[in-house]
């Protein structure tokens, strides 16, 4: 019947869409970051495998906007603001950060579930740059690339009202991303690429969800919670924690088609270089820790696409911010597109 088809399609979404919002950082990654690949992948059905499934997402992020606070200034006021005779200022005028995450969910009993994620990254940035004469250029940075930190969770059912196409659904969920990603990554003049564009963190964090799903058929209604408790890094770089509430609904259009609509409320910290091997504030917009730390309201409709007779589904997903406000001055998300390919066994 379309309404079970539709109701086993949203039963991963209990299980992890919880955070859209998870993160290592509050610049490149504190809107989005970690928890789109747990959105995609969970929403998708990877969670649903009675064995085990796989998922596949790729994430393409795109970043052009420099604000101050709320305002948009463009990279030439930076520049003007900060930019000292006798001494360079760089500032980034775009960024694009891809990432593919392989996903392995192992159902444990009816009540736990595991789920790792084993991200792939690739990370560019141009930018502008004032020389010590007063002169600007544009530069291209070497590009970033390799695996990323890897992360395991476990989510626990803690009450439903019915076994099999419940109506109501709390879910509790905590796991550990790992420092398996490279973050000593260095320039041609022996200085670190900017902390926000190393494939790793070099930390060990604690990850935290909430889940609560209420059906009523045939939409499907969520709150999400999330909270990453960051930690020092290796090479003494700390990363913002971050929180973030979700406000998801989710629409059966016609059999095997799923519609969505996500409203993804993330709230970041300050960073902290307790080394201050990755800070150069007089050089860099993008190397002040006290530029970092983010509110941020976006909006992300998606569309999922399930194949008849076949335990596989395709989930396409835009997100698009409609506030945000950073401390100092940042580069932040302009656009978002999430591709996820499910197969479960």
């Amino acid at each position: 019947m379309p309404i079970e088809i539709f109701r086993r399609s949203l039963k991963p979404a209990m299980l992890g869409v919880f955070a859209l919002v998870a993160s290592s950082n509050a610049l490149a990654l504190g809107e989005c970051g970690l928890s789109c690949c747990l959105a995609g992948a969970n929403s998708s059905g990877v969670a649903l495998a009675e064995n085990f499934g796989l998922a596949i997402q790729y994430e393409y992020s795109d970043m052009k906007t420099l604000r101050k606070g709320h305002d948009k200034v463009s990279a030439t006021e930076v520049i003007e603001s900060h930019w000292m005779p006798g001494m360079m200022y760089a500032v980034p005028n775009k960024m694009t950060m891809e990432k593919v995450s392989f996903i392995g969910a192992l159902p444990i009993n009816e009540r736990w579930t595991m789920i790792g994620i084993v991200p792939v990254v690739r990370n560019n940035m141009e930018m502008k740059m004032r020389n010590s004469a007063g002169m600007s250029m544009d530069m291209q940075m070497d590009e970033i690339s390799g695996l990323g930190d890897v992360s395991l969770m476990g989510f626990y059912t803690a009450y439903t009202d019915a076994p099999i196409m419940a109506t109501k659904r709390l879910t509790l969920g905590m796991g550990l991303k790992t420092p398996t990603g490279k973050n000593d990554e260095r320039t041609a003049s022996g200085d670190m690429v900017h902390a926000m564009m190393q494939a790793g963190s070099g930390s060990w964090d604690g990850l935290f969800t909430l889940n609560y799903m209420h059906a009523f058929s045939p939409v499907v209604t969520q709150i999400n919670a999330f909270y990453h408790l960051s930690n020092k890094g290796d090479k003494g770089y700390e990363f913002g924690d971050q929180i973030g509430l979700d406000l998801i609904a989710r629409y059966q259009a016609v059999p095997l088609i799923n519609i969505g609509l996500e409203l993804n409320m993330i709230h970041t910290t300050k960073d902290k270089d307790h080394e201050s091997k990755y800070s150069r504030p007089t050089m860099s917009m993008l190397d002040n820790p006290a530029y970092t730390g983010l509110t941020s309201i976006l909006l992300a409709p998606g569309v999922q696409f399930r194949f008849k007779d076949l335990p596989a589904s395709l989930e396409l997903k835009y997100q698009k911010p409609i506030h945000q406000h950073v401390n100092g001055y940042q580069q932040v998300l302009d656009q978002r597109v999430l591709a996820t390919g499910t197969w479960s066994w």
